[in-house]
């Protein structure tokens, strides 16, 4: 036996999506799409983290070279924070560099510089401002020694 349709009526095949079944469908996109929004938002977070790690350290090992080896190739004899200061490269932008410390071997220890026997070490830190990120700081010690005059080491 066959139905008829009356006029108005449809039949349940042909009747379409539910209003239900149309705001599940966009709830689940909604919910995809902010998934994919915070993923992209994180790897773009840890690429200009990972950028900025990596201008920090080549400043700082750039830096500390030219300490190490000195501005000129030989033993400076000023012990000051400024002095280690002005050897700082140029930092690219949003990096700063600050000498924390100078301090001179006693023969026992680090201390103060009132006598200097040849060896210093000097700590440096480089600092990342983070933008809309945030920030951080690396330290790095270097050891300054008075190169040997002739064989009396």
């Amino acid at each position: 036996m066959s139905r008829v349709s009356r006029p108005g009526m449809a039949r349940r095949r042909d009747a379409g999506e539910t209003l239900i079944e149309l705001l599940v469908t966009m709830l689940i996109m909604g919910v995809t799409g902010l998934a994919i929004a915070g993923g992209l938002s994180v790897a773009l977070s840890a690429a200009v983290t990972t950028r900025q790690q990596a201008q920090v350290e080549k400043h700082l090992r750039t830096w500390a070279e030219t300490i190490a080896n000195g501005s000129d190739g030989s033993y400076t004899s000023c012990s000051s924070l400024g002095c280690y200061q002005s050897l700082e490269p140029t930092p690219p932008s949003g990096i700063s560099g600050s000498v924390v410390s100078v301090e001179c071997w006693s023969g026992t220890a680090f201390a103060g510089c009132g006598t200097d026997v040849g060896i210093r070490r000097v700590r440096l830190a480089v600092t990342a401002s983070g933008g809309g990120f945030p920030g951080f700081s690396r330290n790095l010690d270097v050891v300054v020694r008075r190169p040997c005059a002739g064989t009396s080491c």
